[in-house]
């Protein structure tokens, strides 16, 4: 009967459709399984692409420049400083106590222009990058003090509470700066020790013991930089601080011990 017929039928035909709906729903599982699975890939992607904390950090110390104006270093900074101090000269000092290190801004007397950017690690694992010239760059706690050659003028002093050792370089054109400090200072935070550099203070007369005596110094300093244990020091010691400045003279403001402008604070 053509009844019978039909009944017949519809029941085959819904099999082919089921089929190709059990199909269809497979394939759009598998797409959406695709489409998390690649979803995900980009997540572990730019996870592991993004900057660490430390490397953001370096990232925004390397935009401090000398030169700029304190608004923009401000901004920069994108916080207030934790101390200040106004200098003999007029000249003030911002400081900024951070997680890996501490930045020091000397700034005119009239708050308008950054003389100095000084920046000092306190963590071996701070490694910021500052370019000595159109192909050289300093790295803390990476470049060696013998791979900057030999300095104009160095000075250094070990005392009990405030420690710290630098060379001075002029730099090349086309650097951001026209002079550049680079040593190491104390830290009491962190794991960066003035007490390697402290050797140079065996030789009297040899390292004078502050900025001002370094000032007026003349005279050869190769025995210094190159006799044992200073020799081996500068070619095994990575740098842990550096102060810039455009200005054609460092001066003795530039060279603010951290501790003591934190008031002996960590």
């Amino acid at each position: 009967m053509d009844t019978g017929d039909d009944v017949e039928a519809n029941p085959s035909e819904s099999g082919r459709h089921g089929r190709k709906w059990k199909t269809v729903e497979r394939l759009l599982g598998a797409l959406a399984a695709l489409i998390a699975v690649i979803g995900g890939a980009l997540w572990v992607f730019q996870w592991a692409a993004e900057d660490s904390p430390v490397e953001k950090e370096q990232n925004l110390v390397e935009q401090l420049m000398p030169g700029l104006t304190l608004d923009r270093a401000a901004e920069i900074m994108d916080d207030k400083p934790h101390y200040t101090q106004r200098l003999a000269s007029g000249n003030r000092v911002y400081q900024y106590n951070r997680k890996w290190e501490r930045i020091q801004l000397l700034v005119d007397p009239d708050n308008i222009s950054v003389l100095s950017v000084g920046v000092f690690a306190d963590s071996t694992d701070f490694r910021p990058s500052f370019p000595l010239g159109r192909k050289h760059q300093l790295t803390l706690n990476r470049t060696l003090y013998d791979e900057i050659g030999e300095p104009s003028v160095l000075f250094g002093d070990c005392g009990v509470h405030s420690g710290s050792y630098f060379e001075a370089h002029s730099l090349l054109e086309g650097a951001p700066a026209a002079i550049v400090a680079v040593g190491i200072h104390q830290s009491f935070r962190g794991d960066s020790e003035t007490n390697p550099a402290c050797g140079f203070k065996n030789l009297p007369g040899c390292v004078p013991h502050d900025f001002k005596a370094a000032e007026a110094l003349t005279g050869d300093h190769t025995t210094c930089l190159t006799s044992a244990p200073e020799g081996a020091f500068r070619r095994s010691t990575p740098i842990a601080a550096f102060v810039a400045t455009k200005q054609v003279e460092l001066s003795d403001d530039m060279f603010q011990s951290p501790y003591v402008v934190g008031g002996g604070n960590y």
